[in-house]
């Protein structure tokens, strides 16, 4: 048995209460109808919205590490030349 959902009672009591009880099948099937698929459209958008709001999220932080990493990369890159310049002072007491 389908599950009535809470949509489909709040879509049903808009159609009575702007149509009326006593208005034609066909008017109240393509209300409804109408109603479903805004709710529908209202759905999609939302998810898109969704996943608009991960992506920025997730992509100031990779954004973020990706600094990181190029940070640690040059001073990597620049720390044997640090180190060796360091020793040469220690050893010849300069």
């Amino acid at each position: 048995m389908k599950r009535k959902l809470d949509t489909d009672d709040v879509i049903d009591n808009l159609i009575a209460a702007t149509l009326g009880l006593d208005a034609p099948a066909r008017q109240r099937h393509l209300f409804r109808e109408n109603l479903r698929n805004l709710v529908r459209l209202a759905k999609a958008e939302q998810v898109v919205e969704i996943k608009e709001n991960v992506r920025r999220l997730t992509g100031v932080l990779e954004a973020h590490s990706a600094r990181r990493r190029a940070k640690a990369v040059l001073l990597a890159q620049r720390l044997p030349g640090l180190l060796d310049h360091g020793q040469q002072q220690f050893e010849f007491k300069q």
